[in-house]
């Protein structure tokens, strides 16, 4: 893991982070923003960044920058995030550096590490 991808990592197990994640979940009523579902041990629900534009200050941005999605959803807009988006195969968020390559949060409390793969999410 490079540097910024331990910084995220870190910033996942603090504090500050679970209380964000928790009050956005709150928000959304424990509730997959996308499909309705509630969250299972094998679809867990997460918080995902809609924007990292303002990454480790979200707190005052929860309307804009986060929302609740299962796992399913959530696995599903980074796939999409990563179709090729310019004719030189660019591709979304997958050649974006300033992106960090693992997150998600779970409503368990737990943090699972997910390496983005060449493949998907």
């Amino acid at each position: 893991m490079d540097t910024q991808d331990t910084r995220y990592s870190e910033y996942l197990k603090s504090d500050k982070w679970k209380a964000i994640a928790k009050r956005r979940m709150e928000i959304d009523k424990y509730e997959c923003q996308m499909c309705g579902a509630r969250g299972t041990a094998n679809n867990p629900l997460e918080v995902h960044h809609i924007s990292y534009a303002h990454l480790y200050n979200e707190q005052d941005r929860i309307f804009e920058d986060l929302v609740t999605l299962c796992h399913i959803c959530h696995k599903g807009i980074h796939r999409a995030m990563e179709r090729v988006t310019n004719e030189d195969g660019r591709r979304g968020w997958k050649h974006n550096p300033r992106i960090p390559k693992v997150h998600t949060y779970n409503i368990n409390g737990t943090i699972e590490y997910k390496e983005i793969q060449n493949n998907g999410y």
